[in-house]
């Protein structure tokens, strides 16, 4: 089988059938999205007892779109009546859009090597080779844990905090993930020691990027209040993790040792750079994916990164509202690029939507009070 389309996107997570729906609503035909499970498969993995931390609400009309829709006319919270839903949920909102926009998804499609070939690329899939003009990796990272220890039970291996064994545990790390492991194993009584060398728990940077979120403060805050044991420790970089018996030991490059009975949560995030299409179709190096202006490959021509994966200097676009804002700006460099005409007040629209940003030097998150 060799099928040739002009645009393909490698992943159908929130970014994958967020810009396919864009590219739809540009004119920009022939797209199809390429997953290697099903539609949002990584949301479906998260924990159980983990729900998104940016609030659903339906704004849509007031040019401020649902913040975890993916399209202008879409909302999860419209859809389940939600504020923050679990990740199965939000797999779901994305296989209605999907299905609602008529999105052309190729599931358990597996891309195992993309090759240029006198300016066309060869997708190899499980499923036979497709060729496209356009590529636009939209895999994210979640698939790709950081994981630097030999023992330890890694946040997004977790079924479900709320039935995890134990009721003594050590979390390594200090953001969003490891503040949720422990609100959730708090929570049902279990006691819980925070290891990190930094955190963005009273950060002073007002970007939710860095900062913890409202929603995770507010959990901490009703959990402590509710009687769990929740301890945190600062400026303790882990080195190792070892088990003699059934203990486990984890060594401090400060000389403190912890012991604990139950298997560690390693909340230390994920990485990109991992991801062997990553590291194919981009330039990796210092431990990020080097992108253009456009976020496009610097080995690659017509090769896009998407999704929450997507760094500019001080711009991080790990939220879905936005790493949302690129996909019309992406759509229309494709569409001057094929030649082809733009109603401009399609752009407009997306502009109005706070759906455009073309300007990455905008995004600095700046509160007085």
């Amino acid at each position: 089988m060799n099928q040739h389309r002009r645009v393909i996107i490698i992943g159908a997570g929130a970014a994958g059938i967020g810009m396919a729906v864009t590219l739809q609503d540009f004119n920009m035909d022939d797209v199809l999205v390429i997953e290697g499970d099903s539609i949002g498969h990584s949301f479906k993995n998260w924990p159980k007892s983990t729900k998104t931390i940016t609030p659903s609400f339906t704004t849509n009309g007031f040019g401020m779109p649902d913040m975890n829709a993916i399209s202008k006319e879409t909302s999860p919270a419209f859809t389940f009546n939600e504020e923050h839903v679990s990740g199965e949920t939000y797999a779901e909102y994305l296989e209605v859009v999907a299905q609602h926009y008529e999105i052309d998804v190729a599931t358990y499609t597996k891309v195992t090597d993309v090759t240029q070939n006198n300016g066309i690329y060869e997708v190899e899939t499980n499923r036979g080779t497709y060729t496209a003009d356009y590529i636009f990796v939209a895999t994210g990272d979640f698939a790709f844990p950081n994981q630097p220890f030999e023992y330890g039970q890694h946040y997004s291996e977790v079924e479900d905090f709320n039935t995890l064994a134990g009721d003594d545990f050590v979390i390594i790390g200090g953001n969003e993930s490891a503040f949720d492991a422990a609100i959730h194993l708090g929570k049902r009584g279990a006691n819980v020691s925070i290891y990190t060398l930094t955190t963005g728990f009273d950060h002073d940077d007002a970007d939710p990027s860095i900062r913890l979120s409202p929603y995770t403060h507010q959990r901490l805050r009703e959990a402590v209040q509710q009687g769990a044991h929740i301890e945190m420790n600062v400026g303790y970089h882990a080195r190792s993790i070892t088990k003699e018996g059934d203990t486990y030991r984890v060594a401090f490059n400060n000389g403190h040792v912890r012991e604990t009975k139950t298997e560690p949560i390693i909340a230390t995030g994920f990485d990109v750079t991992r991801n062997p299409l990553v590291q194919q179709l981009f330039t990796v190096r210092d431990g990020e994916v080097k992108l253009t202006e456009l976020d496009e490959s610097t080995r690659f021509p017509n090769v896009f990164l998407i999704g929450a994966t997507v760094r500019h200097d001080e711009a991080i676009l790990c939220y879905i509202y936005k790493f949302r804002a690129r996909f019309a700006v992406l759509a229309n460099i494709l569409m001057g690029r094929e030649d082809l005409p733009v109603d401009q007040s399609l752009i407009e629209t997306y502009r109005s939507n706070q759906m455009y940003l073309d300007d990455y030097s905008c995004c600095e998150v700046d509160c007085s009070c």
